[in-house]
């Protein structure tokens, strides 16, 4: 369970027993006081002899040095980038099948705040997505820059041009 109770103990060994006595404070099998006592014992140990004493009538754990910390699930990959990308190239289609009057502004609207929301995410994500947050941000700024023209143009006389 221990290594030799003749070996010296550091400190990481230390806060490690400190941090199980914790849990059993927490788990109401120490006091407050019996904590403080053992945690204070625990600090002036300097072998592993002395130090295993203060657990003595705990339920045995891995004791044997610091918990290694277990790397985070991976996560998944952020879809903001594609649905940035697609939403920026929508307006296209629309105004080529003749629906994209309400839809394209819209649209475009939407690609360049998932755009720029993609692009505010965690690091790894948006070095993968950055392209097509870019590409999305542009073709949604195209695109409302597309159907401000064709406002204007309608508005000043130019609907001629466009029919």
């Amino acid at each position: 369970m221990y290594p030799s109770p003749h070996v010296r103990v550091s400190d990481a060994e230390r806060e490690a027993i400190v941090a199980r006595l914790s849990t059993a404070t927490a788990e109401g099998r120490l006091t407050v006081e019996e904590f403080s006592e053992r945690s204070r014992y625990a600090y002036a140990s300097r072998t592993w002899g002395e130090l295993s004493a203060v657990l003595y009538d705990l339920p045995v754990g891995d004791l044997t040095g610091p918990q290694q910390p277990v790397a985070p699930p991976a996560a998944s990959e952020s879809k903001l980038p594609v649905l940035a990308l697609l939403a920026g190239a929508l307006p296209v289609p629309l105004f080529l099948c003749g629906g994209g009057s309400l839809l394209a502004p819209v649209s475009s609207i939407a690609a360049i705040v998932l755009g720029v929301t993609s692009l505010r995410g965690p690091a790894p994500f948006v070095h993968r997505g950055r392209a097509m947050a870019i590409t999305g941000i542009v073709l949604g700024s195209l695109g409302l820059l597309g159907v401000g023209l064709l406002v204007a143009g309608m508005i000043g006389g130019w609907w001629f041009f466009f029919d």
